[in-house]
């Protein structure tokens, strides 16, 4: 009962992506215990598999994380839009008209 909460989505129906990202990671699972005990592995299968992973979990968590971090992301980008827009240099000794190149002496 436990494992069909965890592949229900919010609205109480089975998660293709979730089930998808469980069938995934018990392969994953199953290949290394294989691979340390009968099998030789190569390594290239386990980049291969990371990658398949880290697909599915941004298709299981993409929605639902870019409804907290859609917003700070527009925020940032605004901020930097701003600043390009309008940019202010510091009002520093080097930026005066009346500063030369040895007067730090």
């Amino acid at each position: 009962m436990a494992i069909k909460e965890i592949l229900s989505d919010e609205r109480g129906s089975l998660s293709a992506a979730r089930s998808f990202l469980l069938g995934a990671l018990v392969f994953t699972g199953a290949l290394i215990v294989l691979d340390s005990t009968i099998w030789d592995v190569p390594e290239v299968v386990y980049t291969l598999l990371g990658s398949i992973g880290m697909g599915l979990l941004a298709w299981a968590g993409g929605p639902r994380a870019m409804q907290y971090l859609g917003p700070q992301i527009s925020g940032v980008t605004a901020g930097i839009a701003k600043a390009v827009r309008n940019p202010r240099r510091p009002e520093l000794l080097d930026n005066s008209t009346d500063f030369k190149e040895h007067d730090e002496k």
